[in-house]
């Protein structure tokens, strides 16, 4: 049976226990970057404005339809796009998802997501060229360079 998150006049279908799912793996592998720790639900009812009872039902599949604005405020505070809630994905889908938001986590601390997107711009050429300096700064410092 196909759920709809309704709101604002518009419909998004949902799966039975998809936003359980996909919102257990948010919780499981996004950190708060205050504490260093996956977000608690009153950490996300706070950032949020949604309720804690709210949230918990949503967690445990008792609420399976929410609200096309409680998906938006969701989605916006764990960084995915609406869709993520209600896309066809496979659990790998899911899981390369969460490990992109852990990846940019990651870089953030580093800080390291400027050069990035700056590097986003050149190209092919260039981009080879910083690879190759990479590779040599991790030979160097005796690390692999796979």
């Amino acid at each position: 049976m196909s759920e709809t998150a309704s709101g604002a006049g518009m419909d998004v279908p949902l799966e039975a226990g998809r936003v359980k799912v996909r919102l257990n793996a948010l919780f499981a592998g996004v950190e708060n970057p205050k504490t260093g720790r996956p977000y608690t639900v009153p950490e996300v009812a706070s950032a949020t404005g949604i309720s804690e009872s709210a949230i918990r039902q949503l967690r445990q599949g008792a609420k399976q339809n929410p609200t096309l604005k409680t998906v938006e405020l969701l989605a916006a505070h764990f960084g995915v796009q609406n869709d993520y809630f209600s896309k066809e994905m496979s659990g790998a889908d899911v899981d390369r998802v969460v490990a992109g938001l852990k990846l940019l986590d990651v870089l953030e601390k580093a800080g390291v997501q400027d050069v990035f997107a700056r590097a986003g711009e050149l190209s092919a050429d260039s981009m080879r060229m910083i690879a190759a300096v990479i590779n040599s700064a991790r030979r160097a410092e005796g690390l692999d360079t796979d």
